[in-house]
């Protein structure tokens, strides 16, 4: 079970890191440069940052669930 779970798509602890990296990097330069969403604590910044984390990670796992590798034929 533990081979199938992490041979699957739905879950992948790079993808998980991608997107929360770059949702924290998002919310950081909201919170230091352009103050367009307005964060300015930490918790702010956290939760900034789990929200966007899990809707870019969410819509990467349905684009996974749903690119169907094409076959080549030679």
């Amino acid at each position: 079970m533990v081979v199938n779970l992490q041979e699957s798509r739905l879950v992948s602890i790079r993808r998980a890191v991608l997107t929360y990296s770059v949702a924290f990097l998002i919310s950081l330069s909201d919170m230091w440069l352009t103050h367009i969403i307005g964060i300015s604590t930490p918790e702010e910044l956290l939760t900034e940052t789990l929200i966007h984390g899990t809707g870019f990670y969410l819509a990467l796992t349905l684009i996974a669930l749903f690119n169907v590798p094409t076959e080549t034929t030679n």
